[in-house]
């Protein structure tokens, strides 16, 4: 089977995406620096607006755009599905985190947040999309056509 990404005909700009990564790395890092919870819920609440509100109205979103005006880098168009791909994965690593930090779950959370930086860390330095990889492997295993 060739890979494919799941196509919903809407296009995202694979710049902007790339900088949110970076900003997500950001903030749980500082996550781990200050052990300060709210942010994860503040991620979370992020996320859930780019997903499934209107990206406009999310900070994180906005603060991308302004840095890549600032920096004045280029639009790479790529399909947006395999970007809400991605974005349903994180979202479900934000929960896992606030999970294993309400329940003080140390070892969970090292492990968690270790991976899903180094999805982000992936698409930031390698522009190598884990959503992607993850739906072409789940059409493999016999998943949706």
């Amino acid at each position: 089977m060739a890979q494919a990404c799941p196509i919903n005909f809407t296009a995202a700009d694979n710049t902007v995406s790339r900088i949110l990564s970076l900003l997500t790395t950001g903030i749980v890092a500082l996550f781990f620096l200050t052990g300060v919870a709210p942010l994860l819920f503040a991620l979370g609440a992020d996320l859930l607006v780019r997903l499934h509100g209107n990206k406009h109205f999310s900070p994180l979103y906005q603060s991308a755009v302004l840095l890549k005006r600032l920096m004045r880098l280029p639009e790479q168009k790529v399909d947006g599905a395999a970007k809400s791909v991605a974005g349903h994965f994180g979202l479900l690593f934000i929960l896992l985190l606030i999970v294993a930090a309400s329940l003080g779950l140390q070892p969970m959370l090292v492990a968690v947040a270790s991976i899903y930086v180094l999805c982000l860390l992936m698409d930031v330095l390698f522009n190598f999309c884990v959503g992607c990889k993850v739906y072409y492997l789940y059409r493999l295993i016999g998943g949706a056509a």
